[in-house]
């Protein structure tokens, strides 16, 4: 059986085997009609080519030019492309890994081609490159505003350029607190998701060219394209304020407080910031909107700005690093978790799905600097950090998870996983701590995950055996593997412990190696019971890859919306939003 396909082109060199290949196909494919092109006579195609029309490129490797066949491909987006079927000479291991790599859909040596072969990898390669618009399509209908890469680059042209109508905008739900204490993080996060798409309306309405993701959870920031940038932003707010967040328990208010920075306000020496300062001058100005009584919305200039020097992140030297006081950090309260969501994808047992959460850490240094995430890593190579800091996560977890059981007053609905480091789990003081903390909460069973990295797993097995026999078995807690870089790893786990979840990142997996082997991963990971949760998702290509590959929970910011969430019909059936 063939599929539909409109038009086929033909890139080669060569007439006769262009006449050949044509000839060939169209017993398959009597209702397409076919383009060629000889790259020594003809202009190759480039973005401005018909490509609308086009289903399927036939193309050649070696044109006998200072260029190949996958020079000129590796020029296009892959996923923009029609299916492309990359024919060679002779067969070459390093350009059929080459040609994977790049995002040729498959690879035929010509002197081993078979006709049936052929026209059923063309079925197979025009089906799914289909497949994958229809799903990219569906993941990326906000994709241009909703896509961190472009805020990013759009907020770089504040600085590099004085005349541009950007304008970067922090919005500041005031009812985010209250919900958390009042009914749990993840109508939080459902809260941000709303104030968020009542501002998308508004910008889509208005015809703005505008870029939004979520800064630091709670945040929402924009990059607005306008000259009227105080008309819009007076009216989103106006508009905020009509609007209510509903839930069972009461409804929540949209009020925002706002901070805006406009290039217009800038000193001529002032147009060399970073994207981490603009975004952290941003947050100073929203907090002073948030302690403000009077004034909702506070604009760069109107504040003293040497309080947001702190933000300059030149001042993590190494000394203060090293002279980072992480148990003082604690007891400051400068130490906070914010909680990233694992989006649902498939399961097994759809009736039993929980909304599950990776608690993330952030600490705050004595200037109110957030500490990069490479530099706290060089803090926690003090074994007595890393068990201080474990045992603050878990301290928070459990209270997240006690208060969400008293405030529904029913089964928990929630879990959190905890990412637990070696040095901490081989201190006989804190297995007997945490055996006290789990019966004083007096949690239901299987509220908490914790993680466990492939490295330190092998690194000391005996230990790490020890710890998921006596505290799985008592408690309930389920374990997660991670860090399974090389696809090796796993069965040199598995040959000693089966995990009830295992994370993988799934585009590093398969970048320039073949998917065979992946997939003989996942299907051996199924069959040991294991969930597999797709982590660093972070564009509409690896969604893709991830769905392809069934797995059943996906990790990180999606391109479609910087927000995930997990929706129930009423059915008992949950689908994802992204």
């Amino acid at each position: 059986m063939t599929i539909e396909i409109k038009q086929i082109l033909v890139i080669d060199d060569d007439e006769d085997y262009r006449n050949l290949i044509i000839r060939k196909l169209q017993r398959f494919f009597p209702d397409t009609s076919f383009d060629e092109i000889d790259p020594r006579t003809n202009d190759m195609p480039d973005e401005n080519y018909y490509w609308d029309n086009i289903d399927l490129i036939i193309l050649d490797y070696d044109f006998g030019l200072d260029f190949t066949g996958l020079d000129w491909f590796k020029k296009f987006k892959p996923e923009e492309m029609p299916a492309t079927i990359l024919m060679t000479a002779q067969g070459s291991e390093e350009i059929a890994i080459r040609s994977i790599k790049i995002g040729v859909d498959d690879y035929i040596v010509k002197g081993r081609m078979n006709d049936n072969k052929l026209a059923k990898s063309i079925n197979e390669c025009v089906t799914k490159k289909k497949q994958d618009k229809i799903k990219i399509s569906a993941l990326t209908s906000k994709g241009i505003i909703f896509n961190k890469s472009n805020f990013i680059k759009k907020l770089q042209l504040i600085t590099n350029e004085k005349d541009t109508k950007n304008n970067l905008l922090l919005f500041n739900p005031v009812s985010y607190k209250q919900i958390g204490e009042g009914i749990g993080i993840n109508y939080q996060d459902r809260y941000i998701k709303y104030v968020t798409d009542c501002i998308y309306d508004y910008i889509t309405s208005n015809d703005i060219t505008s870029n939004v993701f979520i800064y630091r959870e709670e945040y929402i920031a924009i990059i607005l394209e306008t000259d009227a940038c105080e008309k819009h932003i007076n009216a989103i707010c106006e508009q905020l304020d009509k609007e209510s967040y509903v839930t069972g328990v009461k409804n929540y208010s949209c009020l925002v407080n706002v901070g805006v920075i406009s290039p217009q306000h800038f000193e001529e020496s002032e147009f060399d910031k970073t994207d981490y300062e603009l975004l952290s001058i941003a947050l100073a100005l929203c907090r002073s909107a948030k302690s403000d009584k009077v004034k909702k919305i506070y604009h760069y200039g109107e504040i003293n700005l040497k309080e947001v020097e702190s933000f300059n992140g030149k001042l993590h030297d190494v000394k203060q690093i090293q002279d980072f006081d992480i148990e003082r950090a604690v007891v400051d309260g400068r130490i906070s978790a914010n909680y990233q969501p694992w989006v649902y994808i498939l399961s097994d047992d759809k009736a039993n799905v929980k909304d599950i959460y990776d608690v993330r850490v952030e600490f705050v240094d004595i200037r109110g600097n957030k500490i990069p995430q490479q530099k706290l890593f060089k803090i926690l190579d003090n074994t007595f950090a890393k068990r201080i800091v474990d045992k603050w996560v878990l301290k928070n977890s459990t209270n997240q998870l006690v208060g969400f059981t008293s405030n529904n007053n029913e089964q928990i609905n929630i879990k959190l996983t905890v990412k637990i480091t070696l040095s901490t789990i081989a201190d006989p003081e804190f297995i007997s701590w945490l055996r006290n903390l789990l019966i004083e909460e007096d949690l239901p069973k299987g509220c908490l995950l914790f993680e466990i990295e492939a490295l330190q797993f092998i690194r000391d097995t005996d230990l790490c055996n020890k710890v998921i026999k006596e505290i799985g078995r008592e408690f309930g807690i389920k374990f997660i593997l991670s860090g399974v870089s090389q696809i090796d790893i796993y069965y040199e786990i598995r040959e000693i412990h089966i995990f009830d979840y295992v994370k993988l990142n799934i585009k590093d997996l398969t970048f320039g190696s073949p998917r065979g082997p992946l997939q003989d991963l996942i299907r051996k990971i199924k069959n040991d019971g294991a969930k597999i949760i797709a982590v660093n998702v972070a564009d509409a290509e690896t969604l893709a890859f991830s769905t392809e590959f069934e797995v059943d929970y996906v990790h990180g910011y999606l391109v479609g919306k910087p927000y995930v969430d997990v929706i129930s019909d009423g059915n008992g059936d949950l689908y994802y939003v992204a």
